[in-house]
């Protein structure tokens, strides 16, 4: 997926958000602002949102002399979102069908995303995700996939997810107990997405393998993935990618093999699928 002038717009925003929620020195913040503005009339527009958005979140790092500048907000997000685990194990545990439910928690923490300019509600989310339907529910075709399988990559996205992944991950080790699962991260800190620090924390490790994906992305841009990663997403037989981020940049491959699980948080993704803005979707590749 390319970026459009309304993802320009929605970039320059994040940073602005950004510099006010670190709180600069107003002189810092505008030339940062400044110069986000100045790049972005330059941004390659057949490239994906992640891979522009990956120069403009290395520059706030450079200038903040922060490797991961917004490391205090995605650990404020894990924090909250461990508080809704004791929910979340109960709705799973009364549950007739305990991987949809899980899917659904998993789902419901994709409200967790600094990159939008259309902010949700992680408690409204929760209280709600349990009786609201998928607009695009492709759960049945991967459930079928889920068990012939042996192997399954779960493609990480926004800190405070990983601690809803976890239980995903454990319900599915538990229904499923001969899948290896790889759960692949981030390879450097940017934005608020989950790099292995974030996830080995969550102990996520204990049922699956966590690995780097290599990318300073985003999102999975396989151009910017480790060689020993993309090794290993060829063979794998099915992939759960979580997130906006990752959709944007795998959608146009057309890869059946790939199921795609999120929030519509922005009208960009909202008119690609022909969905509207806050529906959830579980969509085949």
């Amino acid at each position: 997926m390319n970026i459009t002038k309304d993802c320009v717009e929605c970039i320059i925003g994040q940073i602005d958000k950004a510099t006010k929620l670190l709180k600069l020195d107003v002189p810092l913040a505008n030339e940062i602002n400044d110069e986000v503005k100045k790049r972005a009339l330059d941004f390659d527009f057949k490239k994906s949102p992640p891979f522009v958005a990956k120069e403009v979140y290395e520059y706030l790092g450079y200038k903040t002399n922060l490797k991961d500048p917004l490391e205090t907000l995605k650990q404020e997000s894990i924090k909250k979102a461990t508080t809704y685990l004791p929910l979340i194990e109960d709705k799973i545990s009364s549950s007739e069908d305990k991987l949809f439910t899980a899917i659904k928690a998993a789902v419901a923490g994709n409200v967790i995303d600094f990159a939008t300019t259309k902010e949700f509600s992680l408690d409204e989310e929760i209280n709600s995700i349990f009786q609201t339907d998928f607009s695009i529910n492709d759960y049945e075709i991967f459930k079928e996939k889920l068990e012939k399988t042996d192997s399954l990559i779960i493609l990480a996205d926004n800190a405070g997810e990983n601690v809803f992944d976890k239980v995903l991950v454990k319900t599915i080790i538990n229904l499923y107990p001969n899948i290896k699962i790889h759960y692949a991260t981030r390879g450097k800190a940017i934005i608020n997405d989950i790099t292995t620090k974030e996830a080995l924390q969550s102990g996520i490790d204990k049922y699956c393998e966590v690995i780097s994906s290599g990318v300073d992305t985003p999102g999975l841009d396989k151009s910017r993935a480790s060689k020993e990663f993309m090794e290993l997403f060829d063979k794998t037989p099915l992939v759960l990618s979580k997130g906006m981020g990752n959709f944007e940049c795998l959608e146009s491959y057309k890869d059946n093999k790939i199921f795609f699980l999120f929030k519509v948080k922005c009208n960009v993704v909202a008119n690609t699928i022909s969905r509207n803005l806050g529906e959830i979707v579980l969509k085949r590749g």
